[in-house]
């Protein structure tokens, strides 16, 4: 029949015929005919082509109907053909592919190293679509098992490694369309090693270790460092440390002169990765390594055929010092340095070369060692030497010469240039000229610039500009010629005149004589005499006071400047008097005394008639008894016309007079004031404060005020409130009786509706005082304000007490008119009773619940309600008692040794968290409890019994407040293993496939039910039928069964269940498996990371996994050629289905290379690859030369080694020998380059070197 078709190909199957003839069937011909034709078309043309009972017609035409027809053959011939029964239509049989992924690629997949890595999904389509598995876009690794059947694919990598983490990728696609399904893949594993493993800063006793972070970090963070070090004569590692976070660290305390190994390694959570080590002995010395480059290399003259250079020393001497600098040129333009000489200093100047070509000059230091790295100049060109013009100066002329007018200036300046340059003095843009004053004296190195008995015109600043054909140079110099200072600048001005002292004022000197003035000298003469006298001369104020003057004199003043050259000339005042220019005051008017009190009064007076040209700074008040004496009553003047006199005897009598006060001094008194006596006045009481409504009704308000600020001197009595309605005039009292002693009234007798006005008027014994009246007027009628409640703090939102303790809930309520009061507990009004007391005295509300019971938890809410509203309080009470019982006590899981004892929480906790639960036991044949924990916090236990033993168990739950009743057990339970059904087997797969065979494998369950004693029940079934088949009689021991006698071809589908004496487990099922022989490319697992280094006579180990059907043959080749290793004595070679190993014997350097090993079968082949290093000691050095020769010295060089054995060399060994005495002694061990100055030889002695 056709199972399959394309539009260009029919699949055909078929059955083997029922009788072969007597002779094996050799295999089928097909043919196939266009509908209409009468030829029939072989589709292949020997039966050998076709052994099979399945074959694919190729390269037929779209759209068309064929007919197909087999027939067997043996070796008599063709058996009489079959016909496929209706004839084909060639064409596409289209499907879009559809992709159910597995719950391994659902989401993003962890794993761990060496786990097997299994990714799989359904696949539907027609044709059945093209799968592609990838990585990163890439093809997957080969060592990846990508299986794939009509119901699905799978890809699996056994013992997965780091590096088969990434994003993989499944697509399907046919004709129809393309699906597509990701799924990122983490691999967690050990860290890789720590790379780029280097020492430095090698010292005596110390060194300083480097490395860089693992490329590959294990998935998981480099949590720490772990490092080690190694004598090379001990085998044993030592830890230098062990939690370092760093990718440093300075290993300490080693020994002088001795060689160290070094390994470091990372670690992240999943565990430790390789140590790397260095790759060579570290000797621990202080280190002697050639010195560095010289500092500041630079060229500092040039001239037609030399150029001098100079430099400094190098930061590095390189551990031993500095015996001499190597100076070398090069020509531009050509590739070697010609060596000038060596020199011992930091200088030197190269001669013998060539005008106008340009130069490079190179300096290298020397030490014992040998040379080290040479600093380079900039590019020099050789030529006439231009020098541009330099001035040298003495420091102190730029910074400011300084003089005496009348001295002699001299600016000598000292100036270099080539050509000799030209000189130019200018002063305020002003060139100089030698004349006057002036003079200047000019050679070819210097130039003076003299100034003859200067003066203070010649201050300022001097330029000095030299000049030649390669540049200019100017300098600023500055004079300051000092001389005493001119006049102050007049007038003098007199700011002030009295009798006694004047006050004159001037401004600064116009010249100050080019130094600050330090004071002005004043003095003063009358006019009558010639002689001065100095009044200040210590003062740089330019305003004087000129005291003790004489009442009615003229005198004339003069002031000099002075700095520190001397006094100036003067300048003089106008000739003055000293009298004052304003009289004292006249008198003030009669006092006149009123506000009389016990112990003041308050008196006031009039204006002077003239203030004397002066005003008035104020006024003195005195006072007297009657025939006493005058006593002054304020102590400083007052600047009013009224005082406040104080300090009176009450029943005394006075006088008061006033003296007004300018600075001209005191006026005459004023005429005496009458005679008034000290006593206490009365009179009535001022109004009352504030007067203000506080409440009202419909029938009475209420008032308030605060008591008058005046008594009248007399103690209040009382108030008197009235009110007048608004259409009335008059006022009606409303204390008709008697006076109210407090600030606060009610009046009661108002008319419902009526608007009114009050006033308050207080008395005392003169009798009624000034009214006070409320500012708004008042209408009879009561305030309405909806309820307020106020719950005390301690209970707003919670109240917890004990069983038996009170509760108490109390507030406060506001409202108008007075609300009703209405407490309830979960929406059920509360009602007093023995145990519930209700205060509702307004405004105080009160709940007291005696003897509180758990049933007394809940929320409390008290309803305030009033005509103009309702509000509502509520407050959560928790009365706190011990937990109730635990429910549901069970025992689960019951084994000889133990059991799981579990229950539920208590319903009622007790208003506390439960704190912890008391879990005991005992056996039937026992009354005391045995304690099994008294501290859970689960509700669950798991409880060591002794076997074949019966136990009762009870628990109880604990709060804070204490123990709850405990629940047990109904009934023992007996401690024995119970058998139950087994799980159900584990792993169970197809592991290998065959023409008519499958062998399964699976692991045994984890749960065995309680026996060991396990067996295993094995079932097939064919594809697209019901009926399963047992494939063997009675029960298997194996975790394995061989399944033959399957049709190849044919598609399977395989089960397992496990049994024990408690029963089965369920069945566990494997994909629909087509039996056919197994094809598998070779892969190849090399274990090896990185390259492979032994030293020499050390063995070659080369070790892979290896994978494949059928067996492949495996391969060894070094560096591509041929080499036969089964006829090399020192190879031994082991091939096995799964591994392949190579070892080598007795390394030699010529071992290194590159080695291949290829895996081939029918199926393909595979390449792995490895790097071998051998390392041995490096071969001899070549063209050993002698050069240099000195009477003391000579130097040695040589040509490194062909073969440095695998690894840097270190260093060189320098041994000499006199030929006259055939002795070999040791010149140096560290020489580090590929030459050495010999020194310390012995003139005329003849040496060889080694």
């Amino acid at each position: 029949e056709a199972v399959d078709k394309t539009k260009s190909t029919v699949d055909l199957i078929w059955l083997p015929p029922r009788h072969d003839g007597g002779g094996k069937i050799i295999g089928y011909l097909v043919e196939y005919q266009k509908v209409g034709d009468e030829e029939w078309t072989k589709a292949n043309h020997t039966a050998e082509s076709c052994p099979d009972l399945k074959f694919r017609v190729t390269g037929l035409t779209e759209s068309y109907m064929y007919k197909f027809r087999i027939m067997a053959v043996n070796v008599v011939g063709e058996s009489e053909p079959v016909y496929v029964r209706d004839p084909v239509e060639v064409k596409d049989r289209l499907e879009a592919p559809e992709l159910f992924v597995d719950a391994n690629m659902a989401r993003d997949l962890n794993i761990r190293a060496g786990s097997d890595l299994t990714l799989s999904a359904m696949i539907k389509g027609m044709p059945f679509p093209k799968v592609t598995w990838q990585k990163e876009d890439k093809e997957v690794p080969m060592k990846a098992d990508i299986g794939v059947t009509p119901v699905g694919s799978k890809l699996q990598i056994c013992n997965a490694v780091r590096g088969d983490s990434g994003h993989y990728s499944l697509t399907v696609e046919n004709e129809a369309g393309k699906k597509s399904a990701t799924c990122n893949v983490f691999v967690l594993d050990k860290p890789s090693p720590p790379h780029t493993f280097t020492v430095t800063e090698v010292r005596s006793n110390s060194c300083y270790l480097m490395w860089k972070e693992p490329i590959d970090n294990g998935g998981a963070v480099i949590s720490n460092y772990i490092i080690e070090k190694r004598d090379v004569s001990a085998p044993q590692w030592v830890p230098i440390s062990s939690s370092s976070k760093k990718h440093s660290i300075m290993a300490k305390y080693l020994m002088e002169g001795t060689q160290y190994l070094f390994r470091v390694a990372a670690e992240n959570q999943y565990g430790r990765s390789a140590f790397v080590e260095t790759k060579k002995p570290i000797k621990a010395i202080d280190p002697l390594s050639p010195p560095g480059p010289p500092k500041n290399l630079h060229h500092v003259d040039v001239d037609k055929t030399e150029v001098s250079i100079v430099w400094n020393y190098p930061d590095r001497d390189g551990g031993a010092p500095i015996t001499g600098f190597l100076v070398e040129y090069q020509e531009e333009g050509a590739q070697d340095w010609i060596t000038f000489k060596t020199v011992s200093i930091p200088e030197c100047t190269v001669t013998h070369l060539e005008e106008g070509k340009i130069y490079r000059f190179r300096v290298k230091a020397q030490n014992i060692v040998g040379f080290g790295r040479p600093d380079t100049t900039v590019p020099v060109l050789c030529q006439e030497k231009i020098v541009p013009p330099t001035i040298d100066l003495d420091v102190k002329l730029i910074e400011g010469l300084v003089v005496k007018a009348g001295s002699t200036v001299r600016f000598p300046a000292l100036m270099k240039g080539i050509p000799v340059p030209s000189v130019k003095w200018v002063i305020d843009s002003v060139v100089i000229k030698s004349e006057g004053h002036y003079k200047i004296n000019t050679d070819g190195h210097s130039t003076i610039l003299t100034i003859e008995e200067c003066n203070r015109k010649h201050s300022g600043e001097y330029l000095l500009t030299v000049s030649n054909p390669a540049g200019s140079k100017t300098v600023a110099l500055h004079l300051t010629v000092l001389d005493v200072p001119g006049p102050p600048i007049g007038p003098a001005n007199i700011l002030e005149v009295t009798p006694e002292h004047m006050v004159v004022s001037w401004r600064p000197p116009k010249d100050d004589g080019g130094s600050p003035v330090m004071n002005y000298v004043v003095e003063k003469r009358e006019t009558k005499k010639e002689t001065w006298g100095i009044v200040s001369s210590g003062s740089t104020s330019t305003r004087v006071k000129i005291p003790r003057l004489q009442k009615g004199c003229e005198y004339i003043m003069r002031i000099r400047a002075e700095n520190k050259i001397g006094i100036g000339e003067p300048l003089d005042s106008l000739p003055t008097v000293a009298k004052h220019t304003f009289d004292v005051p006249s008198p003030p008017g009669k006092p006149v005394v009123y506000d009389i009190a016990e112990n003041a009064v308050t008196v006031s007076w009039g204006l002077p008639k003239s203030d004397g040209g002066s005003p008035i700074n104020g006024y003195i008040l005195e006072r007297r008894e009657i025939s006493g004496k005058w006593i002054r009553v304020n102590k400083t003047p007052v600047l009013d016309i009224k005082f406040r006199a104080v300090g009176l005897f009450e029943g005394n009598s006075y006088q008061f007079r006033v003296f007004a006060e300018n600075i001209a001094g005191l006026s005459k008194p004023s005429p005496n004031s009458d005679t008034v006596a000290a006593k206490r006045p009365i009179t009535a009481p001022g109004p009352p404060i504030n007067p203000k409504l506080k409440d009202k009704s419909r029938e009475s308000v209420d008032l308030v005020w605060i008591k008058p600020n005046k008594d009248g001197g007399s103690p209040i009595l009382g108030y008197i409130v009235e009110c007048q309605k608004t259409d009335s005039t008059k006022w009606i009292r409303v204390n008709k009786d008697d006076l109210i002693p407090q600030c606060a009234y009610r009046a009661h007798g108002l008319i419902e509706g009526n608007e009114y006005r009050f006033r308050v008027k207080a008395a005392n014994v003169i009798g009624e005082g000034e009214p006070r009246e409320l500012p708004e007027t008042v209408i009879a009628k009561d305030i309405l304000q909806p309820p307020e409640i106020d719950l005390d703090i301690v209970c707003r939102e919670l109240v917890t007490v004990r069983v038996g303790q009170t509760i108490c809930i109390s507030g406060r309520v506001k409202g108008r008119p007075d609300p009703d009061i209405t407490w309830s507990k979960d929406s059920k009004v509360v009602s007093p009773d023995k145990r519930t007391e209700i205060n509702n005295d307004y405004p105080i509300i009160r709940l007291h619940i005696k003897s509180a019971t758990r049933a007394d938890y809940g929320k409390y809410s008290v309803v305030a309600k009033n005509s103009s509203g309702q509000v509502q309080a509520a407050v959560v009470v928790n009365v706190l008692d011990r937990p109730g019982q635990c429910q549901n006590i069970r025992t689960n899981y019951i084994t000889k040794d133990s059991c799981m004892l579990a229950w539920d929480n208590p319903e009622d906790n007790g208003g506390s968290e439960i704190t912890n639960y008391i879990a005991e036991c005992r056996q039937p044949s026992q009354r005391g409890w045995s304690m099994i924990s008294a501290d859970l916090t689960k509700r669950i236990v798991k409880v060591q019994l002794v076997p074949n033993q019966e136990y009762f168990f009870r628990v109880c739950a604990e709060n804070k407040v204490g123990l709850g009743p405990t629940v047990e057990t109904k009934t023992p339970i007996l401690a024995i293993d119970p058998v139950e059904k087994p799980g159900a087997p584990e792993n169970f797969h197809v592991a290998e496939t065959g023409k008519s065979f499958a062998q399964l494998k699976w692991r045994k369950p984890d749960f065995d039910g309680g026996s060991p004693n396990l067996s295993y029940h094995v079932e097939r079934r064919l594809k697209d039928t019901d009926e399963w088949d047992r494939l063997h009689k009675g029960s298997i021991k194996d975790t394995f069964f061989m399944a033959d006698r399957c049709i190849e071809n044919q598609t399977y589908q395989f089960r397992v269940q496990t049994k024990n004496e408690g029963g089965e487990s369920n069945w566990v099922k494997t994909d629909y498996i087509v039996i056919k022989e197994e094809i598998q490319k070779p892969v190849l697992d090399l274990k090896l990371s990185g390259i492979l280094t032994v030293k020499a006579g050390e063995t070659i180990r080369l070790d892979a996994d290896l994978r494949g059907k059928p067996a492949p043959e495996v391969t060894w080749v070094k560096d591509k050629d041929a080499i036969d290793f089964a006829r090399l004595p020192r190879a031994k070679i082991e091939i096995t289905p799964e591994s392949a190993r190579f070892a080598l014997i007795k390394a030699k350097r010529s071992d290194s290379g590159k080695y291949t090993i290829i895996a081939t079968n029918i199926a393909g082949s595979f390449t792995a690859y490895a790097i071998v290093h051998v390392l041995d000691v490096p071969g001899t050095v070549r063209d050993l030369k002698i050069s240099a020769i000195a009477s003391d010295r000579c130097r040695v060089s040589w040509d490194a080694p062909e073969d440095d054995g695998g690894c840097e060399v270190q260093n060189y060994v320098i041994e000499k020998c006199e030929t006259k005495r055939m002795i070999w002694s040791t010149y140096s061990t560290s020489v580090l380059n590929e030459y050495a100055n010999v020194t310390r030889l012995i003139q005329g002695n003849e040496y060889i070197f080694r």
